[in-house]
């Protein structure tokens, strides 16, 4: 039997149009439709006028504008109908008040409940002052000098418009999260004669897309006080953060939105001594020229590991928040009479030393200028401790904890040491486990349990217990699990 050859041109034919729609239908079923809503806010909340700066016990008023201070706001409407606000402001830190403050302004203008809105501070040593908290070293002084009550208004308004414009944007998108190592940047300050290894060198970069798979927002996560600027800079910045983050939009657009989230910086910096930094010694990191070279190094290590982060339509959200009591010290390990003398001590040695030509610029009195500093400091704390015969047991903090697909984070509203967050990190249930610190709240370090023994800058001025390392591991584990469950 003949076939006509137009009929098996048409034959032909068909079969390659059932392929090509063959095809077609596994690409449509593979394709992801997004079923939640990003948003991305940014305002500036630099000072119009000089102000007192915060951050170490500076008098100094700024000057002028480096860079300016940002509001950024994340916002995640989950299918669910659970929608999470991840907001970071550069400033050294916030109490909480601020955060009611702002929360009750979004939630009117959104509806968001406030329970949902994570606000945190970059804690840059580079922003004005707004107010202490707890366990300010030098707290009377901060409090006699915050920011005009004009400014502080303003920097509500424009963290709450912040989250509102994260909000009137929000579009159909995607998001990844994906842990990388920046081994660099961050140093212990409290081991740098042992080479001053960062225990938990591990950053989260956080990807934003919209439906299409355009980039729209970066984020990073990473333990590391941006107070490379010493204490004579006086004009604002967002320390190393700011070049970190210009240094990703320069490769992946001007028009994307970039971000930095504070995680556990209690003892990290980026490579010199807290104590020589307190006394005002000279080193020649302390500059602009270098954080550059120090934000380089993450916008390296994020532009790396962005392309390779897979990101999903349809992530899990969901936010819990509780509040935990924390233990504060029942005992100090100085008299006061004691921490008295050596104070008084270290100040006649040093007032020798500075009278000796042969000493002038050399690390010996350094030396001798740091053991006044720290003798002097533990004598205050001690001072408050023993003065303060009401002083409660426990100190109620609110943490939080955002879930985010297959990753997690946890806050803390203070300056947590990297080892508690990397003990947080190695017991959770999900292998993306972050901390988001320095939180609105009471502030202060929270060392790890076995550096009370050792004492020193952070120990000396903490209002809480070696017991409450366990307690705070103990909370943001009960939350991790209470929305992993």
């Amino acid at each position: 039997m003949m076939f006509c050859p137009s009929i098996l041109y048409c034959m032909k034919w068909f079969v390659f149009f059932l392929f090509i729609l063959t095809v077609a239908g596994c690409i449509s079923t593979n394709v992801e439709s997004p079923a939640i809503k990003v948003g991305l806010g940014e305002t500036v909340i630099t000072p119009g006028e000089n102000v007192r700066m915060r951050g170490f016990a500076r008098s100094q008023i700024s000057t002028g504008i480096h860079d300016d201070l940002h509001a950024r706001s994340l916002v995640l409407e989950g299918e669910n109908g659970n929608t999470a606000v991840l907001m970071t402001v550069a400033l050294c830190g916030m109490s909480e008040d601020y955060a009611k403050t702002i929360r009750a302004g979004i939630t009117e203008k959104t509806g968001i409940p406030g329970d949902n809105i994570v606000i945190s501070c970059t804690h840059t040593h580079a922003g004005p002052n707004v107010g202490s908290s707890h366990d300010t070293f030098n707290k009377e002084d901060v409090d006699e000098s915050v920011a005009s009550p004009e400014y502080r208004k303003h920097l509500v308004d424009q963290c709450v418009a912040s989250a509102v414009l994260a909000w009137e944007s929000r579009v159909p998108g995607r998001i990844g999260i994906k842990e990388t190592t920046v081994m660099e940047l961050g140093r212990n300050r409290r081991r740098l004669l042992y080479g001053g290894l960062h225990p938990d060198p591990e950053a989260a970069v956080i990807k934003i897309e919209d439906a299409a798979g355009k980039l729209l927002g970066v984020a990073f996560n990473y333990g590391c006080h941006p107070s490379a600027l010493d204490w004579r800079n006086t004009l604002f910045s967002e320390d190393w953060p700011y070049y970190a983050i210009q240094g990703i939009k320069k490769e992946v657009g001007e028009n994307v939105w970039v971000a930095y989230y504070q995680s556990a910086e209690g003892d990290i910096n980026v490579g010199y001594s807290s104590e020589l930094s307190a006394v005002g010694a000279d080193m020649p990191i302390r500059n602009y020229e270098y954080i550059e070279i120090k934000g380089n190094q993450m916008a390296d290590a994020v532009l790396k590991a962005l392309p390779e982060i897979s990101t999903s339509g349809r992530p899990e959200v969901d936010v819990t928040i509780d509040r935990f009591d924390y233990p504060l010290r029942d005992s100090y390990p100085v008299t006061l009479e004691q921490a008295k003398k050596d104070a008084e001590d270290a100040k006649t040695r040093l007032e020798h030393m500075e009278k000796i030509p042969e000493f002038q610029n050399t690390r010996l009195l350094d030396e001798a200028q740091v053991d006044f500093f720290q003798t002097d400091q533990r004598f205050r704390a001690a001072e408050r401790f023993y003065k303060n015969e009401d002083r409660p047991a426990t100190r109620s903090i609110e943490q939080q904890a955002v879930r985010i697909g297959d990753a997690v984070f946890v806050t803390y509203p203070g300056e947590l040491f990297s080892e508690i967050a990397l003990a947080i990190k190695q017991q959770s249930p999900l292998e993306k486990t972050f901390v988001i610190g320095v939180t609105c709240g009471p502030g202060g370090y929270l060392p790890s349990a076995k550096e009370f023994i050792e004492g020193d800058y952070e120990v000396n001025g903490s209002a809480y217990s070696p017991k409450t390392e366990q307690v705070c591991i103990d909370s943001s584990l009960t939350l991790i699990r209470r929305i992993t469950d």
